[in-house]
C-alpha cells in the first residue's frame, strides 16, 4: 500500500492522515474489519436489536395468536435450530454459571442429558465471554462480531504472510469474513467460532513452513486450543484437518529446503495440533464419550450421508455467483438443491472473478496449490464426486461429521485465490486473464437465463426487489433478480479496471476494488440473520406456559408436533421429555420414541405427531404430566379418561395425563426381563401402569432374585434437588425397587445413608435402586465421565505450551 500524493486541492491534514494510514497498514486493516463488521451488525450492535431467529416460533402454539404483523422480516425457517437448542443451551449455561453452579446435567430436555459433555455450548471459547457476562440479548452481537473481525483480519494476515498487498489481503479478508459459511451459520455460535480460526492457523502454519522459527510452535497450539474449545466438532475436525494438509502440501511444493527442514517443520505444525487439542481435553474428553452410542452419533456415521444438504447436484454450482439464484428463506423462500444452508458457496462475485484469474495465471503456484487442491476436495465432497467424497467419509473421524461442510475449504480458497488475481492486476500483470475471465463469467451468467422460468412482469419484480427483499415472488423474477445484482457488480469492477488502465493509480484502484467488494458482501449477508426490537424477536410468555409453570416441579410436559419447541420451553424452567441436545439420546430411548414417532431421525429435534394408547403410557413413564396442543384439539376425544383437558385458551390447549409416574416411585409391582428385548416388550405392555410398575433387567438386580423380593408398599419423595443431584427420602416395610423418574446415563452414582449402592437401568431408560427395608436417604449424584481426566489432560497440554513457550523465548533472546 504506497500512497502517491493527491491533488493539491486536498488539504495537508486529509495527505498526513494517509500517509499515517499507509505507514501503519496492520492497523488500518483491523480498523477497517471493525468498520465493516460494525456495518453489518449495527442493529445488534448499536441499534438495540438482538441476533436471533427466534422470532420463527410464532409460526406454533403458544404463540401463534401473539405474532407481530411484520413477522416476516425478523423470520428465517432454515435456522430453527437456534431457538430450538443453541440458544436456550445458552441461557440455561449463563443462569447455571451466574448461580455457582457446575453445569454439569441438563433436567430440561430428554427427561435429562448431559449438560458440560454438550460441545456446542463452548464453555470455555473466548467467544462465549460476551455471552457469560454481558447479558445475553447483547452479548449475542458482540460475540459475532468478535467471530467476524477475527476471520477477516486473520485471513489478511495469511495474505500478507504469503508476500502479498495490503489491498490483496484486505479483499480476501473481506471475502472470508462474510462468506455464506459465515453467514448462514452465525446464529448458531459454534461453526464460526471454530471457522474464525481457520485462517489464524494457517497464519501461523505459513510462518513455521516459510521461517522456521520455533516460537511461532506454541502460538499455533494456542490457537489450536481456541479452535478445540470451539464447540463444533465436524467444523473443528476441517478446520484442523486443513491446516495439516496445508503445511504437508506447502512443504511438498517447496523445492528449497533440506529433507531435514521439511521435517523439522511438519513435525512442529503436527506437535502444535497435538498440544493444542490436549490443552482442550477437559471438554473433548467429557463430549466424546457422552456422544459415543448416542442416535445423533449413529445418523453421523459415514459422513452423515443420510442427512439434509450431504450432496449437492450440478446446478447448486451457479450459487458461486448467484447465490439467490432460487430465494432464500429469510425471504420466506425455501427452494432450490439442498437447503440454503448446506448449498451456500458464495464468497462475493468478485472474489470469484479475480479468484478465477488468479487460477489461470502461471505464478505462485507454489503458494496458490493449497488452496487451490484443498478447495477442490472441498467443492468435490460437497458435490458428490463419488472416488473423492468416498474416500474422504471412510477416514476415521471423518466418517462420524457432516462432511458436505467441507465447502469451507472452497471458500477459503476462493478468498485466497482472490487476493492472488488483484495482487497481480494492481501490479500491471495477468490483466488478460482477468478481463477473460470477466468476459466468460458474463457468457455463463447470460446462459442461466435459459434456465429461467420466465413470465410476464418479471422483470418488474426483479428491479423491485433491487430495493425491497420481499418484492419478487415468482421464481422467474427471483432468478432474473440475481442477475441483475451480478450485472451490476461485474459493470461496476469493468468501469474500475477501465478507469485503472487510463490512470495507473494503484491505491486507489485497490480501494474501489474492495470497497466494491465489501458492499457485495454486506448486501449479500443483510437480512439473512434476523435481527431485531426484542419485544418483536423474542416470544412472550403466554397464559398456557404460566399454566404450566405452575406444575413445573411436579412433571415433565410434551407437545404435539412443534407446539412449545422443546428446548425453547428450558426458556420457561420448564421440563421436557422432547429434545435436541448434542449428544443426543441413548439408542434405548430413540428406540422407544420411535413408538411415539415412526419417522423420528436420530439428528432431528425430537417431535410428537400425536398421541395413542401406546404413547400416552410411554409418556406417562417418562413422567409427562401434560400435553401442550394447538387450540383447539380434541384428544380426550380419542384416548378416552386417560386425557383430561386442563386449560383451553386461544394460545393453545393442555391435558392432564392421568397415567404420569410420580416423580419418585416404589415398586409396588415389578417384571423382570431378560434381556433388552424383554424390557422393551414390556413397558409396550398394555398392562404396564408406570404409576405402580418398574421393569427391570433380571440381571440388573442379581438373577436370582423374584419379582415379589423388589415389591413392596411404602413412599418415596424428593427433599432435595440440584443440577446434579436428587436426594429421596424413602420407608418401606421390606427390600424394595425405587426409581427416579430421570433419564439414565453413565455418571450417575447412588449412595443410601452414605454408603454406596448399585445403580439400576429401570423402565428401559430410567433409573432405579434397591433400598432395605425402613427409612433410609437416598442420593443420586452425577460426576460428568472423563472431566477428571479430561481436567489432568489439559492441564499437561498447557504445561506442554508454556514450557514450549518458555524455551523458544529463551533461545530467540540467545
Amino acid at each position: 500500500m504506497r500512497a502517491r500524493p493527491l491533488s493539491r486541492s486536498v488539504a495537508p491534514r486529509l495527505q498526513r492522515t494517509v500517509d499515517t494510514l499507509a505507514e501503519h497498514q496492520t492497523a488500518t486493516a483491523a480498523a477497517c474489519f471493525s468498520l465493516l463488521v460494525l456495518v453489518y451488525l449495527w442493529p445488534a450492535l448499536v441499534g438495540g436489536g438482538v441476533l436471533t431467529p427466534a422470532a420463527l416460533l410464532y409460526a406454533f402454539a403458544p404463540w401463534a395468536a401473539a405474532a407481530p404483523p411484520d413477522l416476516h422480516q425478523y423470520d428465517n425457517l432454515l435456522l430453527s435450530d437456534v431457538p430450538m437448542s443453541y440458544l436456550p443451551w445458552d441461557g440455561l449455561a449463563r443462569e447455571l454459571l451466574h448461580a455457582g453452579t457446575f453445569p454439569a446435567w441438563n433436567p430440561h430436555a430428554f427427561a435429562g442429558t448431559p449438560l458440560w459433555a454438550n460441545a456446542s455450548v463452548a464453555w470455555l471459547s473466548p467467544f462465549s465471554l460476551p455471552l457469560w457476562i454481558l447479558t445475553l440479548n447483547y452479548g449475542l452481537g458482540v460475540a459475532a462480531a468478535a467471530k467476524l473481525w477475527l476471520a477477516g483480519f486473520g485471513t489478511y494476515l495469511l495474505a500478507r504472510e504469503l508476500r502479498l498487498g495490503f489491498w490483496a489481503g484486505m479483499l480476501a479478508g473481506v471475502a472470508f469474513a462474510l462468506c455464506s459459511f459465515n453467514v448462514v451459520w452465525l446464529s448458531h455460535g459454534a461453526h464460526v467460532s471454530a471457522a474464525a480460526m481457520l485462517p489464524w492457523l494457517l497464519w501461523l502454519t505459513e510462518r513455521i513452513v516459510r521461517r522456521g522459527r520455533p516460537a511461532d510452535g506454541p502460538l499455533l497450539g494456542a490457537v489450536v486450543a481456541v479452535t478445540q474449545l470451539s464447540g463444533h466438532p465436524g467444523t473443528q475436525l476441517h478446520v484442523l484437518a486443513f491446516t495439516f494438509l496445508y503445511a504437508a502440501v506447502r512443504l511438498i511444493a517447496e523445492r528449497e529446503f533440506a529433507r531435514r527442514d521439511r521435517l523439522v517443520r511438519i513435525a512442529t505444525v503436527g506437535a502444535a495440533l497435538g498440544a493444542g487439542t490436549l490443552a482442550a481435553a477437559v471438554v473433548l474428553l467429557p463430549a466424546q464419550l457422552a456422544a459415543s452410542g448416542t442416535a445423533g452419533e449413529v445418523a453421523r456415521r459415514g459422513g452423515a450421508s443420510g442427512m439434509p444438504g450431504s450432496t449437492l447436484s450440478a446446478d447448486a454450482l451457479r450459487a458461486i455467483l448467484l447465490p439467490d439464484w432460487w430465494g432464500r428463506p429469510s425471504e420466506g423462500v425455501i427452494a432450490g438443491p439442498g437447503n440454503y444452508n448446506e448449498r451456500a458457496l458464495y464468497a462475493g462475485a468478485i472474489a470469484a472473478i479475480l479468484g478465477m484469474a488468479a487460477l489461470i495465471s502461471p505464478d505462485g503456484w507454489r503458494r496458490k496449490a493449497p488452496f487451490v487442491a484443498l478447495g477442490a476436495v472441498g467443492l468435490a465432497v460437497a458435490f458428490d464426486v463419488a472416488p473423492v467424497r468416498d474416500a474422504v467419509n471412510a477416514l476415521p473421524l471423518f466418517d462420524h461429521v457432516q462432511n458436505q461442510r467441507l465447502l469451507l475449504w472452497f471458500l477459503l480458497g476462493v478468498a485466497i485465490l482472490a487476493a492472488f488475481g488483484l495482487d497481480r492486476l494492481l501490479k500491471g500483470k495477468h490483466r488478460v486473464q482477468a478481463w477473460s475471465v470477466l468476459c466468460l463469467s458474463a457468457l455463463a451468467v447470460v446462459a442461466t437465463i435459459g434456465d429461467a422460468d420466465l413470465a410476464g412482469g418479471d422483470l418488474g419484480r426483479a428491479l423491485r426487489r433491487m430495493t425491497d427483499r420481499f418484492a419478487a415472488d415468482t421464481t422467474g423474477s427471483l432468478a432474473l433478480a440475481s442477475v441483475l445484482r451480478w450485472g451490476l457488480l461485474a459493470a461496476a469492477l469493468t468501469a474500475i479496471w477501465l478507469a485503472f488502465q487510463r490512470r495507473r493509480r494503484p491505491m486507489l484502484v485497490g480501494a474501489a476494488i474492495v470497497a466494491l467488494a465489501a458492499v457485495d458482501m454486506v448486501t449479500f449477508a443483510s437480512g439473512y440473520q434476523p435481527i431485531g426490537p426484542e419485544e418483536k424477536v423474542i416470544p412472550p410468555r403466554t397464559p398456557a406456559i404460566a399454566y404450566l409453570q405452575r406444575y413445573a416441579d411436579e412433571s415433565r410436559i410434551v407437545g404435539t408436533e412443534y407446539t412449545l419447541a422443546s428446548d425453547w420451553s428450558t426458556h420457561y424452567g420448564l421440563r421436557d421429555v422432547r429434545g435436541y441436545d448434542a449428544p443426543q439420546p441413548s439408542l434405548r430411548f430413540f428406540r422407544l420414541w420411535s413408538v411415539l414417532n415412526t419417522a423420528q431421525e436420530g439428528w432431528a429435534p425430537f417431535d410428537l405427531a400425536g398421541i395413542s394408547p401406546e404413547s400416552t403410557r410411554v409418556l406417562g413413564m417418562l413422567g409427562a404430566g401434560h400435553v401442550v396442543t394447538r387450540p383447539g384439539t380434541a384428544l380426550h376425544e380419542e384416548r378416552g379418561s386417560l386425557l383430561r383437558k386442563v386449560y383451553d385458551g386461544n394460545d393453545a390447549t393442555v391435558y392432564r395425563n392421568e397415567l404420569v409416574a410420580p416423580r419418585a416411585l416404589v415398586a409396588r409391582r415389578v417384571v423382570l426381563a431378560a434381556d433388552e428385548d424383554e424390557e422393551f416388550a414390556a413397558v409396550l405392555d398394555p398392562a404396564f401402569d408406570p404409576r405402580t410398575t418398574i421393569v427391570v433387567g433380571a440381571d440388573d438386580v442379581g438373577g436370582d432374585r423374584s419379582a415379589t423380593e423388589l415389591a413392596s408398599s411404602g413412599t418415596a419423595r424428593v427433599v432435595d434437588e440440584g443440577n446434579a443431584h436428587v436426594t429421596l427420602q424413602t420407608e418401606t416395610d421390606s427390600r424394595a425397587l425405587v426409581l427416579i423418574d430421570d433419564a439414565w446415563a453413565p455418571g450417575w452414582k447412588v449412595t443410601i445413608d452414605g454408603v454406596a449402592a448399585r445403580a439400576v437401568r429401570a423402565d428401559f431408560v430410567l433409573r432405579a435402586v434397591v433400598v432395605p427395608p425402613g427409612r433410609h436417604e437416598v442420593r443420586w449424584s452425577y460426576v460428568v465421565p472423563g472431566l477428571r481426566t479430561g481436567l489432568l489432560v489439559s492441564a499437561a497440554g498447557v504445561a506442554v505450551l508454556l514450557a514450549w513457550g518458555a524455551v523458544a523465548w529463551r533461545r530467540r533472546q540467545r
